[in-house]
């Protein structure tokens, strides 16, 4: 919850900094989208950002949230299904080459940021009983959770609408830093989020 609060602290600085940074044509905006994991796991979220030209092209800076399920089956001599809760809440700067807030046309995103992750780690084995906890069926079950630093990387193309509406296919990629239990420490999605601006 420490590192929560750390980094809603530094969102709440970049939104007040950011309409002092740049003095011509800010905008504020939010975002919305849905995506998934190379498993097939279902990753869904959300940004509140205050955009700004940064010589000929745009940087978006602001809060942001993901959230995501993921579950992957390996087969060896037992079945293995291990599943990963994600809970991201972080601060995310994009820059967006190509991008025009008054004209249609596809631009570029590459952007990079810092996030406390909450992880909620599971596996599980209806054959194997070694893992730990016993399941009521058979088999065993080790699990662990906790809230760990990361960074979030994130790259993608979008393609601005007339108006102030834009689609983006974008691939988010949440480092982890210390994951609990042997969740894995590199969580890659692909998602598509619509924007709205706000003029």
């Amino acid at each position: 919850m420490k590192l929560t609060r750390i980094f809603f602290m530094i969102c709440l600085v970049l939104l007040i900094a950011s309409p002092v940074v740049s003095q011509s044509g800010g905008t504020f905006g939010i975002r919305g989208g849905i995506g998934t994991d190379i498993n097939g796991g279902i990753a869904y979220g959300g940004s509140i950002n205050y955009q700004f030209p940064v010589g000929n092209n745009y940087l978006e800076v602001g809060p942001v949230f993901y959230a995501g399920h993921f579950e992957e089956t390996t087969e060896d001599y037992n079945t293995y299904v291990e599943t990963t809760d994600l809970t991201v809440f972080g601060v995310l700067a994009n820059y967006l080459v190509n991008y025009q807030p008054t004209n249609q046309g596809m631009f570029f995103v590459v952007g990079f940021g810092f996030a406390a992750v909450s992880v909620d780690w599971e596996e599980k084995s209806d054959t194997d009983i070694s893992l730990g906890t016993p399941l009521p069926g058979g088999g065993s079950k080790q699990s662990a959770d906790g809230t760990a630093g990361g960074t979030v990387l994130n790259v993608g193309a979008g393609y601005k609408f007339a108006g102030n509406v834009d689609i983006r296919a974008e691939i988010p990629v949440i480092i982890i830093a210390g994951a609990p239990g042997e969740a894995g420490a590199v969580a890659p999605t692909f998602t598509v989020t619509l924007g709205i601006r706000f003029r």
